[in-house]
């Protein structure tokens, strides 16, 4: 910004808006959800009473590592204030506003994800902006958010049991689906009723809603520091749900084959107090999920020099037939010049 007195009048107005935000998250927001009604405070509550929400808790310093990393390249940046900055930050207080007045933390978190791009690109700029785009927009993993357990950890269930169930019945193992519950099949002419030889619940911790939103932030995270182009960093962050479908399939199959050979108690034990082997199993979603990512981030990085390699062997093969063309009516000129020499 070249005028002094607009660069001192736009940073006036940001430290009053930051002002104001500290101001607005340090009184009480919300009732209903416990103790803590301040924003921030409810954040920290609910990252530390949910286990399925603490990788949150990995996320600002994250972001703190790559303002570490990308420091040079702050300090060359050139800094300005863009004007459509502002009307993010102005839409951050009044979705805060709203968030107050229906007594809805979640809006709170919002609120503040919003007002955080808003204020970077009002006082600092398009171009810092831009560089930071990725931690600014990386800060949405912080948000606990346990309310989607209940949009989406029933539909896994059922995926889940759905795919167990022809796995097994597919690899030989007659099973039968009811409800959510993976059984045994039942045969007449012995008598055996369904589930009786073994019977395998999918219940809402093992529906993969942890792993899933865990490796979607992993995704996110590796892909921005081992790939270069925008499409292979969408595509791994795209590929990381069926990679946490896998991932905690396996970990079904392994909770059904353990328990067919060691019975429930060992192989699972209760939902209050898993057995070892049940919590060993959860280490399988993370190591089959994370072994798919590291080989589609590799396959995403080999797509490009492949293409190029294969692309210079298509030129390399038709430049003899090029050159033989172009000689051609050379050599037939220098026929065509010898018969009409006289000499």
């Amino acid at each position: 910004m070249k005028n002094p007195q607009q660069k001192a009048v736009y940073s006036a107005f940001a430290v009053l808006a930051v002002s104001l935000l500290a101001l607005l998250f340090a009184v009480p927001y919300s009732t209903g959800y416990g103790d803590a009604k301040i924003t921030l405070a409810r954040m920290y509550q609910s990252l530390s009473s949910l286990q399925d929400w603490q990788h949150c808790f990995l996320v600002i310093p994250a972001c703190l590592a790559i303002l570490y990393l990308k420091r040079s390249e702050l300090s060359k940046t050139p800094l300005g204030s863009n004007i459509w900055g502002l009307p993010l930050v102005l839409m951050s207080l009044a979705i805060f506003w709203i968030g107050f007045r229906v007594e809805n933390h979640y809006i709170g978190f919002f609120s503040l994800q919003l007002f955080i791009i808003g204020y970077a690109l009002w006082a600092f700029g398009w171009n810092i902006t831009k560089l930071l785009l990725f931690p600014l927009m990386f800060l949405a993993f912080a948000w606990p958010l346990p309310f989607m357990d209940n949009i989406i950890a029933f539909p896994l269930r059922l995926i889940m049991s759905k795919a167990s169930v022809a796995v097994l019945n597919s690899i030989g193992i007659p099973v039968i689906l009811q409800g959510t519950g993976i059984l045994s099949a039942p045969d007449a002419l012995t008598g055996i009723r369904p589930g009786q030889r073994f019977s395998v619940d999918v219940a809402d911790p093992c529906s993969g809603i942890r792993s899933l939103f865990a490796l979607m932030m992993v995704s996110a995270l590796y892909g921005y520091f081992t790939l270069k182009e925008g499409w292979q960093k969408w595509a791994l962050f795209l590929c990381s749900i069926p990679l946490a479908i896998l991932g905690n399939l396996c970990r079904i199959l392994m909770l059904t084959f353990g328990t067919m050979a060691m019975g429930p108690t060992i192989a699972i034990g209760t939902l209050e107090n898993p057995s070892f082997f049940h919590m060993a199993a959860g280490y399988l979603v993370f190591a089959v999920a994370l072994g798919g990512m590291i080989g589609v981030g590799w396959l995403l990085q080999m797509l490009p020099r492949w293409s190029d390699t294969s692309m210079s062997r298509t030129e390399e093969s038709t430049l003899p037939l090029k050159s033989k063309a172009a000689a051609k009516p050379t050599s037939a000129g220098k026929i065509q010049s010898k018969r009409m020499d006289p000499y």
